[in-house]
């Protein structure tokens, strides 16, 4: 039984959503029901990718999920993403999936490193990228030292008009996502950051996310090994992404804090010999 209809465009209106290649987007919205799992590889038709997906979607069984010990074991089984029925969450965790394959496949990976019993800081960071995670891309290294310090109102109001020269904002997380859809007042995400340079920028949107999604993959297991490389970020501040945003707008420390709170123990990304953000090349 199919518990959704279809997809409605005003679900996918969110700036977040323009990741999506356009074709996916269109075969998305032009189904008359909410598309079963066995259907979701076929959006992606044709769609350019950094390495060629390997992988199906097939419905959720919770006691076939059980039994595996997990998602990334059942999925290593039986090479199809367990996926809910009529699931927006599952749904762009299945587009995330097609648009960023290496990249997921790495995370699916190191997932499969660790033990069920006792999660890693590790294997929670990759979560954290999974569900809630931005890609931060800038080719100027000013752009993660003024989200490291809370300068939101200079980063976000004053200099948007650099920002949008020099950095894209991509959601990779699916939970996050999923919430974008009717995104509420103190949404958060968790920001990875990658410098890229000004060519790299200049491409189309889809060379642009292939790059990415091949770079990132390279490189993310030697990086990613603690949930504090990723920074708390305020999503609804990136320019355009709310209809609220004005000077004051910026000046709501519910939202906007201005003091990074941690509650575990320093992390090495505090000490100057732990980079703070990737290089792609």
């Amino acid at each position: 039984m199919n518990p959704a209809p279809r997809v409605p465009r005003h679900g996918l209106e969110h700036p977040a959503f323009s990741l999506l290649e356009p074709s996916v987007r269109a075969r998305l919205l032009a189904l008359d029901h909410f598309p079963f799992p066995h259907e979701l590889r076929e959006l992606a038709r044709g769609v350019p990718n950094a390495i060629t997906p390997w992988f199906d979607f097939a419905e959720q069984d919770p006691a076939e999920l059980q039994e595996a010990g997990g998602f990334d074991r059942l999925l290593q089984r039986t090479r199809a993403v367990p996926t809910r029925a009529g699931s927006f969450h599952d749904l762009f965790g299945a587009l995330i999936w097609l648009h960023f394959p290496a990249l997921k496949t790495v995370i699916h990976h190191l997932q499969l490193e660790g033990h069920s019993s006792a999660r890693s800081p590790v294997q929670n960071a990759l979560t954290h990228l999974d569900e809630s995670g931005v890609l931060v891309l800038s080719s100027d290294e000013a752009i993660f030292r003024a989200i490291t310090a809370l300068e939101w109102a200079d980063v976000f109001w004053h200099k948007r008009g650099e920002l949008q020269q020099t950095t894209r904002f991509l959601v990779f997380g699916h939970g996050l996502l999923d919430a974008l859809r009717d995104p509420h007042p103190r949404l958060m995400g968790k920001a990875l950051f990658a410098r890229v340079t000004g060519e790299h920028l200049a491409l189309t949107d889809s060379e642009f996310r292939v790059f990415v999604d091949g770079a990132l993959a390279r490189l993310l297991p030697g990086f990613l090994s603690e949930p504090a490389r990723l920074l708390p970020l305020p999503v609804l501040g990136v320019p355009g992404w709310s209809a609220q945003q004005t000077r004051s707008y910026y000046d709501d420390e519910r939202y906007f804090r201005s003091v990074r709170q941690r509650v575990s123990a320093p992390s090495a990304l505090s000490t100057p010999s732990a980079p703070a953000w990737l290089v792609l090349d």
